[in-house]
């Protein structure tokens, strides 16, 4: 009974303080209109509002890579194949079923044949080649310069896309590809209209057109993304009406919006923020641990991260463990490689290189006596304004690393961009250092190792290796892993590769964070998949 008073006394003065910070900072209902936007048969049971930091940046899932725009696409748009509710085992979607060769090259899927687009197309073959081969062929109609995620995943897997009749299409593949089958039910390689693409094929990343249980309804940028439930959905219909996104820039504005009922999900509230949630009454937590990975990328093609004994320095200098502690709140663990414990080959005998700040400083005293380190030049250090669910407060987390950094010789410049632009900055080259991380695909480790650490994917102007690491060695064994049809034998690659990434010290693994979203309590069978998007369809408001 006094454990029950005191929390209610707890709730009490959060709420207290919360109230006092919306007074100072202007009235909730200038930020939030809930009813905005939306037909005047929509009722307030009948429609969720979700709050985020961030709008998404585009709505095609061929040119999406960021976690708000691919969860919206989620809702839209369909693979042939999917992930079952709770985990990255694969199911059938648009495809209902799917036989391989027997050299692994030609896999065949037989299509479902009650299937249309939300602008009332049919889905059909021919809309599956055309899907893939918008990406694959560069000189198609409507491909685009940034089907970034093809380039680094599909386009050294996919060879060729051919229709068999209407409602069977074929893929063949350059070899046999352990992890295909998986990456198949990844957002890139969704289907989409292509009586939309073709109407307009810049246009359709504003105005999407897929299969989903959810169709596109109006976005606002920088305010909010409105989709309704799609009624002609080939199977089990969404049980809510329409779904809002609405960016919430401000965390404190996040959480007193949910606690005053304006939204009923809510992403990316600050550690420290959750144990309101936690105690309030009408409000509860989602968590899983994240299949993801928070690291600090030195370009290891420009001086001084060019020497593998300045980059051991860094990783020496970095100390991890108030990064945890303070700035996630113990919702993380520290990190010794890009691969999460969630995700199998991971490894936590990995050699990890402990904090040592004064045999860091010797290492970086001598590259400048050997004038391999000039200690005049400031380094820039990109770093992300936007919060992410594996990086809560990037600034915070730099600052730490500056700190770090300063305390062994070596001099940054923060350089602060809202997420877009960040990745923008990234994917051309122009940091020294940067803050980022991943959140994986498909549960397989080739989705982190080979995405983000193969040479591949070092290519300026749309990388996802944003050190810019490059070894023929590492390539190699991410290769025949990929090739590999056994799991044992693809371990045993992906394990020697992970000890020769760690020797050679391209980033500064730092944590892999719980994934955790906000709900009122009336907001109904909410999980968080394994990839960390949530899928609207199966909630309800109660």
């Amino acid at each position: 009974m006094r454990r029950n008073c005191l929390r209610s006394a707890q709730v009490r003065f959060l709420a207290a303080l919360l109230t006092l910070g919306c007074a100072c900072d202007g009235a909730l209902e200038s930020l939030i209109d809930p009813g905005a936007g939306l037909g005047a048969t929509s009722t307030p049971e009948q429609t969720l509002f979700v709050g985020r930091s961030a709008d998404a940046i585009r709505l095609d899932p061929a040119r999406v890579s960021d976690n708000e725009s691919v969860e919206v696409v989620s809702q839209l748009f369909e693979p042939l194949v999917r992930y079952q509710a709770n985990s990255t085992e694969v199911e059938p979607a648009l495809a209902t079923r799917w036989e391989v060769s027997a050299d692994g090259t030609a896999w065949t899927f037989a299509l479902r044949r009650d299937v249309r687009f939300h602008d009332g197309t049919v889905m059909d073959a021919r809309a599956v080649e055309f899907s893939f081969r918008r990406q694959l062929d560069r000189a198609h109609p409507q491909h685009q310069p940034d089907f970034q995620y093809w380039e680094g995943t599909f386009a050294n897997m996919v060879k060729d896309v051919a229709v068999v009749d209407d409602h069977t299409v074929r893929i063949t593949i350059f070899r046999p590809f352990g992890p295909f089958l998986a990456s198949l039910a990844m957002h890139p390689v969704s289907i989409v209209s292509p009586t939309a693409v073709r109407a307009d094929p810049e246009g359709f990343a504003r105005k999407p057109v897929g299969t989903g249980p959810f169709r596109f309804v109006s976005w606002v940028p920088g305010d909010r993304i409105v989709l309704a439930r799609n009624d002609a959905y080939w199977g089990e219909h969404a049980r809510i009406a329409r779904l809002v996104y609405r960016r919430i820039a401000d965390t404190r504005q996040r959480l007193i919006a949910l606690e005053g009922g304006s939204i009923h999900v809510a992403y990316g509230l600050l550690p420290e923020e959750l144990q309101f949630v936690a105690l309030h009454p009408e409000l509860a937590l989602e968590r899983i641990p994240g299949a993801n990975v928070a690291y600090l990328a030195m370009h290891t093609q420009k001086p001084p991260f060019d020497d593998v004994r300045v980059r051991r320095a860094v990783n020496q200098a970095v100390n991890k463990v108030p990064i945890v502690k303070l700035v996630y709140q113990g919702q993380a663990i520290a990190a010794k490689g890009a691969l999460p414990p969630t995700i199998w080959s991971y490894r936590a005998d990995l050699p990890d290189i402990t904090y040592d700040p004064v045999a860091a400083r010797v290492v970086i005293d001598a590259a400048i006596r050997e004038k391999r380190y000039d200690p005049t030049k400031r380094l820039q250090f990109f770093v992300p304004r936007t919060p992410r669910p594996y990086l809560p407060r990037p600034e915070v987390v730099a600052r730490v690393i500056q700190r770090n950094l300063a305390e062994i010789g070596i001099q940054s410049d923060l350089v602060v961009q809202d997420f877009r632009e960040h990745l923008a900055s990234t994917e051309k080259g122009e940091h020294d250092l940067c803050l980022l991380g991943w959140t994986g695909d498909n549960g397989d480790p080739d989705n982190f190792l080979y995405t983000l650490l193969d040479q591949d994917n070092a290519v300026v102007g749309r990388a996802n290796n944003v050190a810019f690491y490059i070894s023929a060695r590492v390539h190699g064994l991410l290769s025949y892993a990929q090739t590999a049809t056994d799991r044992a034998e693809r371990e045993r690659y992906y394990v020697e590769a992970q000890q020769l990434i760690a020797a050679d010290a391209p980033w500064v693994p730092l944590a892999h964070s719980e994934i955790i979203v906000a709900r009122r309590r009336n907001v109904i069978d909410l999980s968080i998949h394994p990839s960390a998007v949530l899928h609207f369809a199966r909630v309800a408001i109660r």
